[in-house]
This record gives C-alpha cells, sequence and structure tokens, in this order.
C-alpha cells in the first residue's frame, strides 16, 4: 500500500480512537481535546499529517500534564465543537480530500523542514 495512503489511514483511524474514548466516557470533549481535534481536522484537510499527528498525540495527554498557560487561554473560550461535529467534519475531509498531495508539494520550505524535524523526532 502506498505510504501516504497508509498514514492517512492511520491518521484517520487514530481520530476515530479519540472520539471513540470520549463516547465510552459519555462525554464532549473538553477545551484541550475539542482544540486538538479541530486542529488536526484542519490540518488534515491542508495535507498536513504530521502536524495532524501531533494534535491528535496532544489529544491524549493527561489534564495534569497540558500547559496550565494554554488550558487558562481555553477556558475563557466558548465550546465550538461536539463530538458529531468532529466526526462530520472527518468524514468530509475523508470524502473530499481522498487523494493526498504529494509530499513537500507546494509547501514554503520552512513548513517542510518543521515537518521533517517533527518525523524525525517521532523515529519515522
Amino acid at each position: 500500500m502506498d505510504g501516504t495512503i497508509d498514514r492517512n489511514d492511520r491518521l484517520h483511524q487514530s481520530f476515530i480512537a479519540a472520539l471513540d474514548h470520549l463516547d465510552a466516557e459519555q462525554r464532549e470533549p473538553d477545551r484541550w481535546e475539542e482544540e486538538c481535534l479541530s486542529y488536526a481536522l484542519g490540518a488534515l484537510a491542508c495535507g498536513l499529517p504530521l502536524v495532524a499527528h501531533v494534535e491528535i498525540e496532544a489529544f491524549w495527554r493527561p489534564a495534569g500534564q497540558r500547559s496550565p498557560e494554554v488550558v487558562a487561554a481555553l477556558a475563557g473560550k466558548p465550546a465550538r465543537f461536539t463530538k458529531a461535529m468532529l466526526r462530520h467534519g472527518l468524514d468530509y475531509v475523508q470524502q473530499r480530500y481522498t487523494c493526498a498531495p504529494a509530499a513537500d508539494a507546494g509547501l514554503p520550505p520552512a513548513l517542510v523542514a518543521g515537518q521533517r524535524a517533527v518525523q524525525a523526532s517521532l523515529g519515522r
């Protein structure tokens, strides 16, 4: 299987796993989780799989390990997305953007370098 397609499938499954986790706990995402998943969704739509990966990983960060500054900033913002909305968004992205761009296609060099650095730190 093509590496890009395989990576996108893994990201899709990771996103679904996060939503399934919330389902199992019978709750909507807290502001941190919502922010992570909405950023991951945007990254997927923009063809930035490494950014999506970082955001999905951040979703799983225990509350005690989250940045207090970010948590405080998010506390002052209203909730925007429900699980249902995030699922719908993921379905839309999957249907609309089934053909992933070639690696580094049209991305600014600084972004490509940043993505490669993240990838290297993840051992890929």
